[in-house]
């Protein structure tokens, strides 16, 4: 190596030391001395409700299957699903060519039966002539009566099939039973009809039901009258009011449950039968005690065993914690029985990062209603500048 490489490499060494003689390493900050960022509600009174829930289909008030009451060809099928019907409406016709030849084979079988019946008439009145001028015998007469009262039998016997065959071909054209809305076609134009498959559904949508098997141990909380909650998943969280009409007055052996049925109105025909949905049956209801979002609780296992909640609350600008005693859960709200007070600022959101303490800045706080309250929070403080910075 020459002199003038050696030099260069020992000035390049003495900057070297020169710069990391100068490096400090930074302090570290504390994180325990910055604020937790946490969203608040305050405590208050509310009313809450226990409740039982279960899954149920949802079905009209009336369903009707209607059915053919002859064996014949669709050939008219006007209705399709959804058409508003009224009771009397035609809702299919068959083909009525061998009911009207029925009809016809009766009325003619009559006729032939009158016919014979009259000239039977004729016979016995000579007859009782010649039995006067004593040329026949009494016996040939009774014979000739007993034959026309059995002509007699005959034609109302033949008079009742002719009516049938009359009634037959009125089957021909199906007509609406009730009012209401097609719910479901199960036949289309050309199909056979037969009295043992249905054609269609007629559903009348105005007020809808729903039942559910409640179990035994369960029975004793329900009432009739008692206000029920229905969500279906079509409108998400909307909740559609009824009521508890029916309580089963028997338990199903192989179950153990009984038949509890809830009826809601539905005039905007909103709940279509065969939903399925989620019914929510208020056994239990408490006003003015204190309620909480159940978000805002931490869960941990109790020493003793069991579950043990804990919550926060905002005392100036420090977190203190409370431990609580819980009593109806309602979803996402719960009612606290001990631990916290009226008043009382609960943490709702951050409460995990949270200890004894700790600092915090609350950056949202919540209404009743759990939405967010505008210009409600508490703004950050200003952060003093850094040393040398230009303000």
């Amino acid at each position: 190596m020459s002199k003038l490489s050696l030099q260069r490499t020992q000035v390049l060494l003495a900057a070297l030391a020169l710069l990391a003689g100068g490096c400090k390493p930074q302090e570290k900050k504390d994180p325990k001395g910055q604020p937790i960022a946490v969203q608040v509600t305050a405590v208050a009174p509310g009313s809450i409700a226990r409740s039982l829930v279960y899954d149920a289909d949802v079905v009209g008030e009336i369903e009707v299957r209607v059915y053919a009451q002859v064996a014949e060809r669709i050939v008219s099928l006007p209705v399709d699903e959804g058409t508003v019907v009224k009771q009397g409406q035609t809702l299919a016709v068959l083909r009525a060519d061998s009911l009207s030849d029925g009809v016809k084979s009766a009325v003619a079988a009559v006729e032939a039966a009158r016919a014979d019946r009259d000239n039977l008439k004729d016979e016995v009145a000579r007859a009782e002539k010649l039995v006067a001028r004593q040329i026949v015998a009494r016996a040939q007469v009774d014979q000739l009566r007993a034959r026309l009262l059995s002509a007699e039998a005959q034609i109302r016997r033949l008079e009742a099939m002719s009516s049938q065959a009359s009634t037959a071909r009125g089957y021909a054209v199906v007509r609406a039973p009730i009012s209401g809305v097609v719910g479901r076609r199960y036949l289309s134009l050309g199909d056979m009809a037969a009295p043992s498959l249905p054609i269609l559904t007629v559903v009348r949508m105005d007020r809808v039901e729903l039942t559910v098997e409640v179990p035994e141990k369960e029975l004793a909380d329900v009432r009739d009258g008692s206000a029920a909650q229905v969500r279906v998943a079509r409108y998400g969280d909307r909740v559609f009011q009824g009521k508890v009409v029916l309580i089963a007055p028997t338990i199903d052996r192989q179950t153990r449950t009984a038949r509890v049925k809830v009826r809601i109105d539905n005039p905007k025909h909103e709940l279509m039968s065969g939903m399925l949905a989620r019914v929510s049956l208020e056994v239990e209801r408490r006003h003015g005690v204190l309620v909480v979002p159940y978000a805002g609780l931490i869960i941990e296992s109790a020493p003793g065993g069991g579950i043990a909640y804990r919550a926060y609350v905002v005392e100036g600008d420090q977190a203190r914690e409370r431990m609580v005693t819980l009593g109806i859960i309602d979803g996402p709200r719960v009612e606290v029985r001990s631990g916290l007070k009226a008043g009382e600022v609960m943490v709702t959101k951050g409460q995990h990062l949270l200890t004894n303490g700790r600092k915090v800045e609350i950056t949202e706080r919540l209404g009743p209603d759990g939405k967010p309250l505008v210009g409600q929070a508490t703004p950050a403080p200003a952060s003093a500048p850094a040393a040398g910075a230009k303000i």
